[in-house]
């Protein structure tokens, strides 16, 4: 057990840092931070599974011991290219750490961040042990045990265990197909982890996305920070008005792609966008990362889901109109239609296909 966990931590914790070290050493310092470091790490994380896997699911039926190789060579690559380009930029003095002002927050604020611990750890511990079963599980779910135990890539249809041809509808999105590598590496049964760990991760780091986008849009009234993310966490806690709502996705299924796009990748586009719109306004270094955290982020987000297809093209779309009407470039529009461009070209081959 204790070796399951460390190899989890491993591939959850370690590898996203190790990654996230070579974008972070190219952010603008005032983006720089372990926050940041982590999730982009873990969104190129989730893109390399998604480069790697949508071809293999193509080509080989029974190809899962191959991507679990390929993927496992490539996330190690780039954690230790991270760790040693950080190290040399140390050594050579480009990268220097500034120490920032830390104001000493007052009993208010203090209090604050108590009670919103205490509603993230509420939160964590319902989805926990209260974990509840949806209809989807039967589908999802099930597909990355199938992929755990057979090695098949959507050849197996969930609902009867028959062979099928291929899934055309979800093979372009793996996002199962990553939940079965973690099983299968870290020896951790596919529902167990589903349902009870991941969890955990998923919910943490959507209110580490909020924390940072709140940390952006509050920078001239940091203490009203802790009050911001107490009603962030609040609105989830009784967000249940409906089966389709995000909040019902992040507490009781969050194990599926839908929940993944709505909780993680579209806050995160809003999180770079929102840095994006800070870099164009200061000329800020580090723009160039910023443009590939977003192209990055599309591919994340037709790992998670097909509707992000047109979903993330639109929101995209229409942050682009802003911006360059803000700042009357409309070069802009032409560089967030290119980082939509993952999005266009699975598309396309939904469509052929």
């Amino acid at each position: 057990m204790i070796l399951q966990i460390l190899k989890l931590l491993l591939l959850l914790v370690a590898a996203p840092m190790g990654i996230g070290l070579l974008i972070n050493n190219v952010m603008a310092e005032e983006e720089r931070g372990i926050g940041s470091t982590y999730l982009s790490g873990f969104l190129c994380q989730l893109a390399i599974f998604q480069l790697v896997a949508v071809p293999v699911v193509f080509m080989d039926a029974w190809g899962f011991h191959i991507i679990i190789v390929l993927y496992s060579c490539l996330i190690t690559i780039f954690a230790g290219g991270g760790i040693i380009d950080t190290l040399h930029c140390f050594r050579q003095e480009k990268l220097i750490w500034r120490k920032r002002e830390i104001v000493p927050a007052d009993k208010i604020e203090q209090a604050e961040w108590i009670v919103f611990g205490i509603l993230l750890f509420f939160q964590l511990y319902m989805a926990v042990t209260r974990a509840s079963f949806d209809g989807d599980d039967a589908y999802y779910v099930v597909h990355s045990l199938i992929t755990q135990e057979t090695d098949t890539l959507y050849r197996i249809l969930p609902y009867t265990g028959l062979s099928t041809s291929l899934d055309v509808r979800h093979s372009l999105a793996v996002f199962p197909i990553w939940i079965a590598y973690l099983a299968k590496v870290t020896g951790i049964h596919a529902t167990i982890l589903s349902h009870t760990i991941l969890p955990l991760f998923f919910i943490s780091i959507t209110y580490g996305i909020y924390y940072l986008i709140g940390k952006k849009m509050l920078a001239e009234r940091k203490k009203a920070l802790p009050g911001y993310m107490i009603l962030v966490a609040a609105l989830h806690i009784f967000g249940n008005t409906s089966i389709y709502t995000n909040t019902t996705f992040l507490l009781t299924r969050n194990w599926q792609g839908k929940s993944m796009l709505a909780n993680i990748v579209i806050p995160s586009i809003f999180l770079v966008l929102l840095w994006l719109f800070e870099g164009e306004r200061k000329q800020q270094e580090g723009k160039r990362i910023l443009w590939f955290l977003l192209f990055v982020l599309n591919i994340v987000a037709a790992m998670m889901s097909t509707a992000s297809v047109f979903l993330n093209s639109i929101l995209i779309g229409v942050m682009a109109l802003v911006l360059a009407f803000e700042k009357r470039d409309y070069k802009i529009l032409l560089k967030l239609f290119l980082c939509c461009i993952p999005c266009i070209i699975y598309a396309f081959i939904y469509i052929l296909l």
